[in-house]
């Protein structure tokens, strides 16, 4: 799509996905900083909900957008195997860019040793929220879980011995029972092991993948019987009204918590790494990434060079509910949840980069993972779901 801007000079081309509430919000600021700072770039924006079908249909087309808002890590490789989008080593080397971001962001933007992303923004995956005043009721101290298997055997004391639930696990959308499996296996097995995994030698640790999934499968023997209709915002708004002890979800659920009165951060939730994460900041994370044909190379050399200053960051993250994957940008403004959370960021020892949310795993490999957890919250089979799992994390492209 072409269009002009009043100064006769063609729009560069940003396509998202980002359209109202947080993201939308953060997109406007991020927009505003930029223009701010280089009236003189023209720069359109287009919303397209089903993003990443049609920058393909457009590459095809041999007419792709200039810039664009995609997942970075595994998610980017078959667009970097066509040789499709552009090498952006220099915006990352040429300033103080890479000294100030971490090893998991700079992974996650980098493919075969060459950056091809400008991360944005980054979510963090591994947290349990708990509701304080029920934790203290069934006499429960999250700190003191040290382990996935440990914490299922804390579910299934509070199913026994109290009229509480344990923890809302919604399992209408595959993709929520595929986060609680790679977090249980991270907790459960460590990061070497789970990076091992992801990286296509599942069939090795076989024995890891199907202990990850007799947890999974505790988890719901204790879950509401409603939990397979049970969708994430549901699921939210019940735990916010009281309904269970935890939630395990990504931080972005913490939003709705933030925005209702009367549910106030540490006197009525909280929130802990989930059991056996300690230290790791499980990550899903936007990027921008460009094409590697413009007709406008130094306007979007600027662009992305915005997109990847603590201004922008700043600005971006602070609407999203998000933390910026820089290290050195001023978060005074966030919300003291978020500030926590960049402080866990700065000081934790490894950034794992989320299967569920295409960092971890290529997109033909996340279909087939979605398909193995949704038949096996249908069958409860953990043998035949850890075949599947593995022959969808060794599969070739």
């Amino acid at each position: 799509m072409s269009r002009v801007s009043t100064g006769g000079h063609a729009d560069i081309e940003l396509l998202h996905r980002l359209v109202g509430g947080d993201g939308g919000a953060a997109l406007d600021a991020l927009l505003d900083g930029f223009t701010q700072q280089h009236p003189n770039v023209p720069l359109g924006d287009v919303t397209n909900e089903n993003l990443s079908l049609t920058v393909k249909s457009r590459i095809l087309k041999e007419d792709p957008p200039d810039v664009w808002i995609e997942w970075p890590g595994k998610n980017l490789k078959p667009y970097t195997d066509a040789g499709v989008v552009d090498d952006l080593s220099a915006i990352w080397t040429d300033g103080n860019m890479e000294q100030n971001y971490l090893d998991g962001p700079k992974d996650a933007a980098r493919i075969d040793d060459t950056y091809r992303a400008v991360p944005l923004n980054i979510h963090r995956i591994n947290n349990l929220f708990v509701n304080a005043s029920l934790a203290d009721e069934v006499g429960v101290d999250p700190a003191r879980i040290d382990s996935p298997s440990a914490f299922a055997e804390e579910l299934e004391r509070i199913d026994a011995e109290t009229d509480h639930v344990g923890m809302l696990f919604p399992m209408k959308n595959p993709w929520t029972v595929l986060q609680v499996f790679e977090t249980v296996l991270l907790g459960e097995q460590g990061h070497d092991t789970y990076r091992a995994i992801s990286d296509g030698r599942a069939s090795t640790h076989r024995r890891e993948i199907v202990q990850a999934l007799e947890i999974v499968q505790r988890y719901g023997a204790v879950a509401t019987e409603d939990r397979a209709y049970l969708s994430l915002t549901d699921a939210n708004e019940r735990f916010i009204e009281g309904e269970s002890v935890f939630f395990h979800q990504g931080d972005w659920a913490a939003g709705a918590y933030t925005e209702t009165d009367g549910f106030d951060y540490h006197s009525e939730w909280s929130h802990v790494p989930f059991p056996g994460t300690e230290g790791y900041y499980a990550m899903n994370m936007d990027s921008v990434v460009s094409a590697a044909d413009t007709d406008a190379p130094d306007a979007v050399e600027t662009f992305l060079r915005y997109v990847g200053s603590a201004d922008g960051q700043r600005r971006f993250n602070r609407k999203k509910g998000s933390i910026p994957p820089r290290t050195d940008v001023d978060t005074g403004q966030f919300t003291p949840f978020l500030q926590e959370q960049q402080r866990a960021f700065q000081q934790s020892r490894g950034q794992p980069l989320s299967i569920t949310h295409g960092l971890g795993v290529r997109p033909d490999q996340l279909i087939e993972l979605k398909t193995a957890v949704s038949a096996f919250v249908s069958t409860w089979d953990v043998e035949s779901a850890a075949d599947s799992v593995i022959t969808a994390l060794e599969q070739t492209s």
